[in-house]
């Protein structure tokens, strides 16, 4: 990481977490490999839509109730911050 970069980024890190998410937000729009057509994004996620109900029907997966997951998430949060 450059001297520059470094600096811009201990300042950004001085920002109100507002200002930080709109900063980040609009520093990942800059990057042109992000710039995907919607039409194209919005097909492959209806695809991946239709993949998981196929294998959620179909036995292929188990659902979770919603409990279960934020327990899941709640565990592995808390393995993280040891």
């Amino acid at each position: 990481m450059s001297v520059a970069v470094a600096d811009v980024r201990q300042v950004a890190l001085t920002l109100p977490e507002h200002d930080r998410a709109a900063l980040a937000e609009s520093l990942l729009e800059s990057l042109d490999y992000l710039a995907d057509d919607p039409a194209e994004v919005e097909a492959a996620w209806t695809g991946e839509v239709g993949t998981r109900l196929d294998d959620l029907i179909n036995g292929r997966v188990k659902g979770v109730s919603l409990e279960e997951m934020n327990a899941q998430i709640d565990a592995a949060l808390a393995a993280r911050r040891r």
